[in-house]
């Protein structure tokens, strides 16, 4: 049921002047939209994690559809479709889309609500928090922090990026998560071969800007916002809760999901995904 309001495409001018990917990419990674019949006067714009990709975010839209918004799933540049297009894109490739979609919403809806995961929570917080005229903004698995990232570990990465693009990491495919886009798993292995297998030097510096910049925005420029904060992620989304809190942010903000991972809108854990996805759904309909 999740699948039936699906249409695999956003607006094509979104892209323009970003890096143009060399392969198509894959089926789960595909871009989509869940639009009514008669336009809703409200919309949600979804932006996916470093590394990640549209299919991984179909069951927070599948809800917020039905609680009645459109809803727009874009894939980054570089993303989803193989690595050698990721060492070429860049942070500007990936804000820019996401710019790009933000001033064309806005024109189109009385409000433009934002929602990232991981890598793209960073971004709408940095896009998003100074502007007025976005409404709410969600940060699942919230990324200002990541201990991977902490030095010595950007130093080395800093000397790597010089040599090498990518260098090879830990990663094994594990078939516990509940995947929800079209015909999930098909594409885990795949794109694990291709991306979650490997820290990507310069992107991974790029990212970490992202980072700190959107902490740095939500702080100054305070808005509407909510922190699902997954208890069992303690390389990413806990020191980041933590650093928002420690630079000021609201505790009322954020909602923690116990047996929660990173991967908190796909999880191992059915209980930990219901309670995160009612919680987004719970904030977008509050007035």
């Amino acid at each position: 049921m999740m699948l039936e309001h699906i249409t695999y495409t956003v607006p094509e001018e979104w892209y323009k002047d970003l890096y143009t990917d060399q392969l198509e990419c894959r089926s789960g990674a595909r871009s989509f939209s869940m639009l009514h019949d008669e336009k809703a006067a409200e919309c949600w714009l979804f932006v996916h994690g470093y590394r990640g990709y549209p299919g991984e975010m179909v069951r927070p839209a599948a809800d917020l559809y039905d609680a009645g918004f459109d809803i727009f799933v874009p894939r980054l540049p570089g993303h989803g479709t193989c690595g050698k297009d990721f060492i070429r894109s860049h942070a500007g490739d990936w804000m820019g889309l996401v710019k790009n979609a933000i001033t064309d919403l806005k024109q189109q809806y009385r409000k433009v609500h934002l929602l990232g995961h991981s890598m793209g929570s960073s971004i709408i917080a940095l896009l998003g928090s100074r502007d007025p005229e976005i409404g709410k903004l969600v940060l699942v698995s919230p990324s200002f922090e990541n201990l991977d990232m902490k030095q010595p570990a950007r130093l080395i990465l800093s000397l790597l990026s010089v040599f090498t693009p990518k260098v090879r990491c830990k990663w094994h495919l594990s078939t516990k998560y509940h995947q929800h886009y079209e015909n999930a798993p098909c594409d885990e292995a795949y794109l694990g071969e291709e991306y979650w297998k490997w820290y990507f030097t310069k992107q991974l510096l790029e990212y970490y800007k992202i980072m700190k910049k959107g902490l740095a925005e939500m702080i100054e420029h305070p808005h509407e916002h909510l922190l699902i904060n997954p208890l069992k992620d303690r390389i990413i989304s806990g020191p980041s809760v933590k650093l928002y809190l420690d630079a000021g942010g609201n505790p009322e903000n954020v909602v923690d999901i116990e047996n929660g991972t990173h991967s908190v809108l796909y999880d191992k854990d059915p209980e930990a995904e219901e309670a995160a996805v009612k919680a987004i759904v719970l904030f977008a309909e509050k007035y």
